[in-house]
């Protein structure tokens, strides 16, 4: 077993690059995973810091910095155009308003035109949003009082009305089947192609480079070690490095969302194992052409980065562009995040065992043909070397 000790030897020199990715892939997967709500997403109004100064002080001006207060933090600022300048400027309030005087008596009248003046960030988020509120509520107070209700009673049933909140759920789009686990499990494996493939290029590949040097080819060829052991032991240093990764991430799935995969999550462990599989050919493939050890990093970058925006790992497949789509269908990690997808319950698609094991036996033929094209080029270097 000398040319696997060898192996691993050299591997050891490299599995700290390697583990750096695994070690910062885990960290974020556990942060999120700690940080999601186990049931389904909750939705929560954003408060933004107001500052109100009411220059009419009625009970109608009273009433809508009341309402405004329910709504988001009320916030005091020096009615002083530098210190408000300030505040806005330093983030200490989002948007500062003033009911200007008169205010109750122009509402009864039905003139709901310049009603405040404001204080904002240009163009801002916040801005519209509160402007969009105190719109709201002054158009409903008015609707009360045509309606002929007295302007107590309208701005009582106003921030009723108001007040009421509307239960947001948050659905798959599976057609109503139940799915195995939070959208979380399906979320992890999300990442693993860009890891999986950033790890082997950047780990594996320098290890095959390395046995693969002329000065160690020579040596190895004169031993009595023959060359079909060479290639075994190499093959078995290579599945035991690409086991490793592949448990190493499947238990730490299994211990971040609490005990053994359970239904659908084992469609995605498939998945996954059928991916890094893939990954391993990408990296031995890349070795066969014996680039300079120096660039594989870059090789790495750019064939991890490449696939994955393509093929909608860090960006959702539906808001890709029909020309992207047509190109990724080309890229294993396309199909691979199709199934994914799919378990996941977050496309229109229906789960479908046929349709899923379609998606994974598209993988899996990119994994034969990318070790079918890593023997062609090793021929091709071995009738060279003759």
């Amino acid at each position: 077993m000398q040319v696997f000790n060898a192996f691993m030897k050299v591997l050891r020199k490299r599995i700290g690059t390697a583990m750096i990715w695994v070690v910062i892939f885990l960290i974020i997967s556990f942060t999120i995973a700690n940080n999601a709500d186990t049931g389904k997403l909750k939705f929560e109004s954003t408060k933004m810091d107001i500052c109100v100064f009411d220059e009419d002080n009625t009970e109608a001006s009273k009433a809508l910095t009341e309402f405004l207060g329910k709504k988001h933090n009320i916030v005091t600022v020096e009615n002083d155009k530098d210190h408000i300048l300030d505040a806005l400027y330093y983030g200490r309030a989002d948007y500062i308003m003033t009911i200007k005087e008169g205010y109750e008596q122009k509402l009864a009248a039905g003139d709901t035109e310049e009603l405040f003046t404001s204080y904002h960030v240009h163009d801002s988020y916040e801005a519209t949003l509160a402007e969009n509120l105190t719109n709201e509520y002054v158009g409903t107070v008015n609707a009360y009082l045509i309606g002929g209700e007295e302007m107590s009673s309208a701005l009582t049933k106003t921030e009723k009305a108001l007040s009421q909140e509307v239960k947001v759920t948050t659905e798959t789009f599976d057609k109503g089947k139940k799915s195995d686990g939070p959208d979380e499990k399906f979320f992890y494996f999300q990442y693993l192609p860009y890891v999986f493939i950033s790890v082997m290029i950047v780990a594996l590949c320098p290890v095959l480079l390395k046995l693969n040097q002329k000065e160690i080819k020579h040596r190895t060829n004169c031993s009595c070690i023959t060359a079909r052991s060479q290639s075994a032991q190499i093959i078995l240093g290579s599945t035991v490095f690409v086991l490793a990764v592949w448990l190493i991430f499947m238990i730490a799935g299994a211990v971040m969302f609490g005990g053994i995969y359970t239904g659908r999550m084992w469609y995605a462990v498939l998945n996954s194992f059928i991916f890094i599989v893939i990954s391993a050919g990408i990296s031995i493939l890349i070795s066969a052409f014996s680039p300079a050890e120096n660039v594989v990093n870059v090789i790495a970058n750019i064939i991890g980065l490449g696939m994955s925006f393509l093929c909608g790992v860090f960006v959702e497949q539906n808001l890709l562009g029909d020309g992207v789509l047509n190109a990724a269908r080309f890229l294993p990690a396309f199909w691979y995040i199709k199934a994914n997808d799919m378990l996941a319950g977050t496309t229109g698609e229906v789960f479908s065992k046929s349709k899923l094991f379609e998606y994974m036996g598209i993988e899996a033929l990119f994994a034969v043909a990318i070790f079918a094209a890593v023997i062609i080029v090793m021929k091709v270097n071995h009738d060279k070397a003759d």
